[in-house]
């Protein structure tokens, strides 16, 4: 009896497992808009309605929403954070600060953007920290989370991480095997295809190197279990939205105003299909309809061209209003969604700004324990490898500081100029860094040097200006002749 139970046990887990890897796939396929993927969904919805022979003669329409809509709300890393190493009083250490930031990824805002999107995409994203050997330098690398199996104890800390993937265990045979792959605090090793441990590489001891998981968990909020739930009623309206436009473009448009052939009594060869004693009849210009076995003397032979009654406005419209409903049940300003509503007015691009400003108030929290965690495994794992790069360890006694950007509001041109007055007025910036933020790419010495350069040809060009002018102002001077007075009669 006990073994029954924990065989249905067993069994539930697992169909709980596949049920939330097949939610977080789709949810990865819509992101990133896999072509074959969103048509095989697309497919499936159609199903449902219509026939499945009709569904392969569609012309298939889908757009990405999810992913524009997901961009939109994740703002925490929309420009880069700046990070800083302080010891426990919160003084800075400057030349550690400047040793970190060296060790970093080169694309490290671009990484904390996709891990933060894929986090609000399915509520929880996974960053693996390891190191480039051949740049020497801290390596993040960001999978979509339906990729691992996450094991956690009755605190909800992980135990185990595990994914699959295929290694080359023999150096002379071509073929690669599949393996689980298995991270735990301790231990690092595969398990192949009947459970058995093989060691990873080299590490005949399968010991984890780093002594801590490797991996720094970015969760949007806690659910029923490790994962909690994704933005499975984004990905459900995008389905609906491509299903309806999939429906207008084939049922509206091209039958709708193209339409079908209608032949009656011209006892043309059957059509459809016989399934269940009941033959289907397909519409459509390769589908010509033929009505057979009337009274001709109620209806002559005849071949028409029938049409249906579209609804092309109708679905549109609700195609509209449906993203506008999705858009503000995420918090978002149907404006920033809908390309062609035309509302792009000061005001309106300040309430844009508002609105993610209290997006990034609520992800805040998440993101600086997500950072605390991944600064202090990124710590352990550099250290273990610095020695071998010739490169400084990063302090124990340090901590990490974190200044997330602020999101700016949309400011006029008059705006920015009475700003900088006001700034550069009571010494609150610097004529170099005014021209930084106009063009980010700069740093601080290239644009002092262009106001340098540029300050220099002016004063030439003021000093020629001068000199040309006081000549126009001497040749002026010296044709100047007096007008003759009037002539005296004798």
């Amino acid at each position: 009896m006990i073994n029954e139970l924990t065989l249905a046990y067993k069994e539930h887990l697992y169909n709980q497992n596949q049920q939330r890897v097949a939610e977080q796939e789709k949810q990865y396929a819509y992101y990133v808009g896999t072509k074959d993927k969103v048509e095989d969904y697309l497919c499936e919805a159609l199903e449902i309605t219509y026939d499945a022979e009709d569904v392969t003669e569609m012309q298939l329409q889908y757009i990405n929403l999810t992913k524009k809509m997901i961009d939109q709300m994740s703002v925490v890393y929309a420009n880069p954070a700046a990070r800083y190493l302080v010891d426990k009083n919160g003084n800075e250490n400057k030349e550690a600060t400047k040793s970190y930031n060296e060790i970093m990824p080169e694309n490290i805002n671009q990484i904390d953007k996709l891990n933060h999107r894929l986090a609000k995409l399915s509520n929880c994203s996974l960053t693996f920290v390891t190191v480039d050997k051949k740049k020497q330098l801290v390596k993040y690398v960001i999978n979509p989370v339906y990729k691992y199996q996450i094991e956690v104890d009755e605190d909800e800390l992980i135990g185990r991480v595990l994914y699959q993937k295929y290694y080359k265990t023999d150096v002379n045979d071509y073929k690669d095997e599949l393996y689980v792959v298995v991270w735990t605090e301790k231990e690092h090793y595969l398990l192949d295809e009947f459970g058995q441990k093989k060691s990873v590489k080299d590490n005949k001891g399968n010991k984890n190197p780093y002594q801590i998981l490797p991996y720094a968990v970015l969760k949007m909020s806690d659910g029923e279990n490790f994962y909690g739930e994704g933005q499975n009623d984004l990905i459900n309206v995008n389905e609906q939205i491509n299903l309806l436009l999939t429906k207008l473009v084939n049922s509206d448009i091209i039958l709708g105003t193209e339409g079908t052939t209608l032949g009656i009594n011209l006892h043309l060869n059957k059509k459809g299909v016989e399934e269940n004693g009941q033959r289907k009849i397909r519409t459509g210009r390769k589908h010509p309809l033929n009505i057979d076995d009337v009274r001709e003397d109620m209806l002559s032979p005849s071949l028409q061209h029938i049409t249906t009654d579209p609804h092309i406005l109708e679905i549109r419209d609700f195609i509209d209003w449906y993203i506008k409903y999705i858009a503000s049940m995420k918090g978002l300003n149907p404006s920033a969604v809908l390309a062609q509503l035309k509302d792009t007015s000061d005001y309106q691009k300040i309430m844009d700004a508002v609105d993610q400003m209290e997006m990034r108030k609520d992800d805040l929290e998440v993101c600086r324990t997500y950072e605390k965690e991944r600064f202090e495994i990124t710590r352990k794992v550099w250290n273990a490898h610095a020695q071998e790069f010739g490169k400084k360890e990063i302090p124990e006694d340090l901590m990490l500081k974190v200044d997330f950007a602020e999101i700016e509001i949309h400011k006029t041109p008059a705006d920015e100029q009475a700003e900088f007055e006001f700034e550069l007025k009571y010494n609150l910036t610097t004529p170099a860094e005014f021209l930084m933020k106009r063009n980010p790419d700069l740093d601080l010495k290239e644009a002092q040097q262009i106001i340098d350069d540029n300050l220099k040809f002016n004063q030439k060009l003021q000093k020629k200006t001068g000199i040309f002018e006081q000549m126009l102002a001497n040749e002026a001077e010296k044709s100047k002749i007096k007008e003759p007075g009037p002539v005296k009669k004798i």
